[in-house]
């Protein structure tokens, strides 16, 4: 972080939470966006036998792309709180917030072209495709709030451009420093699309209905009126109260907590979560299918299963 200049630098310490605003005393939980998460690329460095050592600067680029993105994120959708503390567009200023996202892409770009394999170009090449299809995917999604006649593939569309072709990418980059086989790169890729998908739907259900204190504002997808798959397939049931979930996401005005949990029980009630649940369990499953098949070490499979797990908890 300190090859970026200082008008910058201070902000990424923020968002990171290992500063206060302006260099005082820091506050929420610390560490960037998706920290856990991401020991699971790592790991998948050792998919051939090797210490997963060798896959750490591409972690540690995979990290620099997933907060960027968070920047972004909380700045399109106008989300007020990260990690139990001001957004940094909320702390810093939306102009700021932006600039901060695009530095930390160039620093991703750079840190990985710094690299000395032989695999460096594929690697750029395949966070650029990456990163090229989360910023269409996040495109479509603003593009599509408040448009209940969005359909369930669209909005699926929707996930797998932002989050589960981005993170292929987040996924393949450790492994593509190491001796693993091209076979052995793709299906960690695919390992990695799975997961991500998962890890979207269960987002998708925590921000309505939390298990835990994610250090963030919930029901802002509902206050978006966000077109997640989950809200389409409720729309598309049928059910009777489909026709007042339509009257809400067709909608305009501010929504107040009362209607936030009036249209989690239509949704409920309509079948979008239970779709939603059943969603994420098939690509957990399809997720482990894949990493099954790059042959990795099996103390090595069992561990990055179990830390999946513990993740989408």
């Amino acid at each position: 972080m300190e090859r970026l200049p200082p008008p910058l630098v201070d902000a990424v310490r923020y968002h990171y939470g290992w500063a206060g605003k302006d260099g005082g005393q820091a506050v929420g939980e610390p560490g960037g966006v998706g920290r856990r998460g991401l020991v699971l690329p790592l790991l998948c460095a050792g998919v051939d036998g090797g210490p997963v050592e060798r896959g750490l600067a591409a972690t540690v680029v995979g990290d620099l792309l997933v907060n960027a993105s968070a920047i972004h994120d909380d700045v399109l959708d106008r989300d007020p709180v990260r990690r139990g503390r001001p957004a940094l567009w909320a702390a810093y200023g939306t102009e700021c917030a932006l600039m901060v996202g695009d530095a930390l892409t160039g620093l991703a770009f750079s840190l990985l072209g710094e690299q000395d394999h032989p695999r460096t170009r594929q690697a750029l090449r395949t966070m650029s495709d990456g990163w090229s299809h989360l910023c269409a995917g996040q495109v479509r999604d603003t593009g599509q709030e408040g448009q209940p006649r969005t359909s369930p593939e669209q909005a699926v569309a929707v996930n797998e451009a932002k989050t589960a072709r981005s993170l292929r990418g987040v996924f393949c980059l450790p492994v593509l420093f190491t001796d693993a086989t091209s076979e052995q790169v793709a299906a960690v890729g695919r390992y990695g699309f799975h997961f991500g998908m998962a890890a979207q739907y269960h987002n998708d259900l925590t921000d309505v209905w939390p298990t835990l204190d994610r250090g963030r504002a919930t029901g802002g997808d509902i206050r978006r009126r966000k077109m997640t798959p989950m809200v389409t397939v409720a729309l598309a049931s049928g059910h009777r109260d489909s026709e007042p979930l339509a009257a809400f996401y067709g909608g305009r005005g501010e929504v107040g907590e009362a209607e936030v949990a009036v249209v989690a029980g239509l949704i409920d009630r309509c079948g979008g979560r239970a779709w939603a649940i059943a969603r994420n369990l098939e690509h957990m499953s399809l997720a482990a299918e894949h990493l099954r098949e790059a042959d990795p070490p099996p103390a090595l499979y069992d561990d990055v299963l179990a830390t999946g797990a513990r993740y989408l908890a």
